[in-house]
């Protein structure tokens, strides 16, 4: 060869590397979720696990069925968003393209988001069904929520996916409905840590050591405290002593949609045996024998017991929802608000989350804007975010079909909503028994039926209750009617039920307004404080207001398992109002 000739070949050599390298690198930079394809789908890349092989496998082995959704354009890492499902749901509960169209795996990955939906370990193809259960799925059991476990899961899974370059480890936000608010919920106390199955802390870590941390929450329709989910003592959000009335007819909704997953068998480690859970539960006997359970409840499936300054949140909840009132978002946010005035934490309050609630169609677009709009501050720098201990509430309204609720009401504290207490009561000695009331107009009110609406009518009890009422100026209640008075107890596991009612009295019907279950002492004497769960609604001038007391209100909530009676004295009825 010639030296003429070199020059010409090694410009040609390195013109035809320089033309790969391109190629080589676009090629390179193509995200791959967990190795698994994407395909363009709904103006976005959709990178799903198709088979049960391809799954990958949280921290001890057990497989779990995981989408990942990407911006149209991009090679990472992206700010991300964790949608999680509800209980018994699975990874497509959020990836329709019905329903609300502003909140699920397309809509954010529109926006800009990587978006990670995983199933939960005991449901769908996270060794739920039959078929899903192969190697490794041996303990994939559903633990209902265990912060150690199914929390900790997604935290491994989101670790994996820093390590391939797809999620930001400082922009990640989570959300989720129910079980997915309660796991969010979760991972914003835990922050920067897993909990250990021995209950410890360890710094949350991508597999290659990378340090991560949750940016922001959404919690929708939350939860807060585990033990409060199966039990209601009345006395505050967190509180344990003593033990609650059981929320019967919630507690069986939810272990008869548990046990359709995978469930451990019964006899073995505390923590996976809800079996055991039910039936104790279902005694209505809560004593040395339950402590455990009930502890384990506290400890590892809310945030109650969790140390540490939590991530900002936006905590949505519903004044109607009788499986998570909104005591339970108010735990939390008193807690916050408690550390500092100052701490990044706001309030969306509503007719909105669980049966009965209404989930007005223009309240619920109103906070999805909000949600998305704080997610893009926390996230991406982009907007404001919402003052410190901020409060947007709507209010129920009749019929429950209605496009919106009344407001929005806003605040700058959740106690700010109401500008007054409205207050009354009665002097005449009230008696409880634990027969209560009528059962059919109970078995009416009971959440999970379809005369359960807040909006129905019903013709008041004239049986065996205690009433004191007054007649309303137009108030609106906006948040929870307290009831005290001194209380003379006979009998063990007394309760006493409280419901609120809006009387008409043109028509003789009445409208269930609020509600709750207070835990009386065995025998007890002396002063009471009962905090119901709360509402926004206006009586209308002229209806009275009218405050019934019970000893029993199945199935909403257990009956006592032995016979009691109590004498009310001094009862008083207060409720916020503006």
């Amino acid at each position: 060869m010639s030296h003429a000739q070199r020059p010409a070949l090694l410009g040609a050599a390195v013109a035809t590397l320089l033309a790969l390298v391109p190629a080589a690198a676009a090629s390179a930079a193509e995200p791959a979720p967990f190795g698994h394809a994407c395909t363009p789908q709904n103006g976005v890349r959709f990178c799903p696990t198709s088979d049960l092989a391809s799954r990958p496998t949280s921290f001890d082995g057990t497989p779990l069925d995981v989408d990942v959704t990407l911006p149209a354009t991009g090679d990472g890492p992206f700010p991300t968003i964790l949608l999680l499902h509800g209980l018994g749901g699975d990874k497509t509960s959020l990836e329709s393209t019905a329903g609300d169209q502003s909140y699920s795996n397309w809509f954010f990955a529109q926006q800009g988001y990587a978006v990670v939906t995983p199933t939960a370990r005991g449901f769908g193809n996270s060794c739920g069904k039959p078929e899903s259960r192969t190697a490794g799925c041996e303990a994939g059991w559903t633990r209902l929520g265990d912060m150690r476990y199914e929390v900790r899961d997604i935290q491994t899974l989101v670790g994996q996916l820093v390590d391939e370059g797809v999620v930001n480890p400082g922009a990640i936000g989570s959300t989720g409905i129910s079980y997915g608010g309660g796991f969010s919920t979760m991972l914003a106390f835990l922050k920067d840590r897993v909990r250990l199955p021995d209950g410890g802390y360890a710094p949350w870590t991508s597999p290659k050591g990378t340090p991560i941390s949750l940016t922001a929450a959404w919690p929708r329709w939350l939860w807060s405290n585990g033990e409060a989910i199966f039990t209601r003592n009345g006395r505050g959000p967190w509180s344990r002593t003593p033990t609650g009335v059981e929320t019967q007819a919630y507690a069986g909704g939810i272990f008869a949609v548990a046990f359709s997953g995978f469930v451990a068998p019964t006899g073995g480690d505390l923590s996976s045996d809800i079996t055991l859970w039910k039936t104790q539960l279902d005694s209505g006997k809560f004593d040395g024998s339950t402590r455990q359970t009930l502890d384990n409840s506290y400890n590892y499936h809310g945030v109650a017991s969790v140390p540490g300054t939590p991530s900002p949140l936006l905590l949505q909840s519903g004044w109607t929802d009788a499986l998570f009132p909104v005591n339970q978002a108010l735990g939390a946010y008193d807690h916050i608000r408690k550390q500092s005035k100052s701490a990044p934490v706001a309030l969306q309050l509503g007719d909105l989350g669980h049966a009965p609630a209404a989930n007005h169609a223009k309240d619920v677009a109103a906070y999805d804007a909000q949600g998305l709009a704080f997610f893009n501050a926390w996230l991406k720098g982009t907007g404001s975010k919402p003052a410190p201990g901020s409060v947007t509430a709507y209010t129920m309204t009749c019929p429950a079909l209605a496009p919106a609720g009344g407001g929005p009401f806003k605040a700058s504290s959740f106690t700010g909503l109401a500008a007054s207490t409205l207050r009354f009561g009665t002097t005449k000695a009230l008696k409880i028994t634990s027969k209560g009331g009528s059962a059919k107009l109970a078995g009416e009110l009971s959440p999970l039926s379809t005369t359960g609406s807040h909006c129905a009518t019903h013709t008041p009890d004239r049986g065996s209750r205690a009433v004191l009422s007054m007649t309303s100026k137009g108030q609106t209640l906006i948040g929870q009617t307290v009831i005290t008075g001194k209380v003379a107890v006979k009998g063990r596991y007394g309760q006493l039920d409280a419901r609120v009612w809006d009387l008409d009295p043109a028509s003789g019907k009445q409208r269930l307004i609020d509600r709750g279950a207070y835990r009386l002492k065995d025998n007890e004497k002396g002063s009471f404080r009962f905090t119901l769960d709360g509402n926004g609604w206006k009586f209308p001038k002229g209806h009275r207001i009218v405050v019934e007391l019970l000893g029993r209100d199945a199935p909403t909530y257990g009956p006592s398992p032995a016979v009691f009676s109590a004498t009310l004295t001094k009862v008083k009825a207060a409720l916020p109002v503006r």
